[in-house]
């Protein structure tokens, strides 16, 4: 049986940047991402700035109202034939200002093999 090596979009989920608060992290999905993924896409469409964890305790990224963010990876996967990949089932997280409009979405993608 060959084994087939496919990237799949994880499934876009987004928080109502109306609902977060300063004191509280606000996870995109309580189960955490289903792949382990090579890049991870960001974007505060709100008119708030916010900060993103990886932990759920910690700020790891700053978002400014209206900008997107890229992670790619793979571009620490050095020497050669390494890979850097984000966790499957990570649970990402929001924190901020409410806004008064609009909401932060999380997006990527991962490898699987079958």
């Amino acid at each position: 049986m060959t084994k087939k090596n496919a990237i799949y979009p994880l499934v876009l989920t987004s928080v109502d940047a109306t609902a977060i608060a300063i004191d509280t992290w606000t996870y995109f999905d309580a189960e955490g991402i289903e792949g382990s993924c090579f890049l991870l896409r960001i974007t505060n469409d709100s008119d708030a700035d916010v900060f993103i964890s990886y932990n759920g305790d910690d700020r790891h990224e700053f978002i400014a109202a209206g900008d997107t963010i890229d992670m790619n990876f793979q571009t620490n996967s050095s020497p050669s034939g390494h890979v850097s990949k984000v966790a499957k089932w990570t649970r990402l997280s929001v924190q901020g200002t409410a806004a008064q409009a609009g909401d932060v979405y999380l997006s990527g993608y991962y490898n699987a093999d079958f």
